[in-house]
């Protein structure tokens, strides 16, 4: 999908229209290919502060989707969805704008294609294996009455985070920063610095 149809795709006259939770569901679950060069005209057109909400309010959506016992990925979102949030909240020059929209179309390949789910029928019967976007859509379901599974993430814990500048406010959100720099360099691979 190159620019023109993925503007079609979300319905979107332009850019400027990204602007809405729908728009950013739609773009991050499409099981339609999406040329990375769209992805970084889509947002070199909308609205920064707006996209970071929209990316804020989309991850708070998924995860609360997540089945019960689902730590590690839910760990994993979290700190997906901070970089992502991060990035967006700090995009400043070319080269920002480029890291941002090659991590979504990083981030939507992991999570509708490479991520693989195991869900075991709670009434027996042979393992399903699904996507992580699916998967996720099958426990919404199940939490509506549909069939009860067990899920087992090992499968889609293999998202690679890069490390990224953290904004000031940031900052003072995780209360752990030196005040002499005015930033702090966030690394996916400690602890997570809002426990």
């Amino acid at each position: 999908m190159n620019y023109e149809e993925l503007l079609a795709y979300l319905d979107l006259e332009g850019p400027e229209d990204f602007q809405y939770f729908e728009a950013m569901a739609d773009l991050l679950e499409s099981e339609e290919y999406i040329e990375s060069e769209a992805i970084y005209k889509l947002f070199d057109g909308a609205d920064k502060v707006l996209v970071s909400q929209i990316a804020d309010e989309y991850f708070d959506d998924i995860m609360e989707g997540l089945p019960e016992d689902s730590g590690e990925i839910y760990s994993l979102l979290s700190q997906i969805k901070m970089s992502l949030v991060g990035m967006a909240s700090n995009i400043e020059e070319v080269d920002d704008l480029r890291k941002f929209a090659d991590e979504i179309y990083k981030f939507r390949n992991w999570f509708c294609e490479e991520t693989e789910v195991e869900l075991r029928p709670q009434g027996g019967g042979a393992p399903m294996f699904q996507c992580l976007r699916d998967a996720i859509t099958t426990a919404r379901m199940e939490k509506l009455g549909g069939d009860q599974f067990g899920y087992d993430f090992e499968g889609a814990l293999n998202y690679e985070l890069d490390s990224y500048m953290m904004s000031f406010a940031e900052m003072v959100a995780a209360e752990d920063y030196d005040g002499d720099t005015g930033v702090i360099e966030f690394d996916p691979n400690e602890d997570d610095l809002y426990s």
